[in-house]
């Protein structure tokens, strides 16, 4: 079996959720260093949703999100695409 890699997000891509985050007002300075420099990762961030904490059910519920990563220290604040409009109405369409 071969697993294949994704392709990392275009720059019109992380141009369109930056532009949003910034349009949103998500303006303020890194809440641990106070510095202004942050990067988007290069990809998306699935977080799982579980209903207890003595399970863990892989394929479940889960919140699709961007990672905005503070270029000084590292902090790492997620950003959820659907709140954000981004999501695709049909996640088929989202690029494999």
């Amino acid at each position: 079996m071969k697993l294949s890699t994704p392709e990392p997000m275009t720059q019109d891509e992380k141009n369109k959720i930056a532009k949003t985050i910034t349009e949103r007002g998500a303006l303020l300075p890194c809440p641990r260093c106070g510095k202004n420099q942050f990067t988007l990762a290069d990809g998306y961030v699935n977080t799982p949703l579980q209903n207890a904490l003595n399970e863990f059910i892989i394929g479940g519920p889960s919140i699709p999100s961007v990672a905005v990563i503070c270029t000084n220290c590292g902090y790492i604040s997620n950003h959820a695409i659907g709140v954000l409009g981004l999501m695709p109405a049909n996640p088929q369409e989202a690029k494999p």
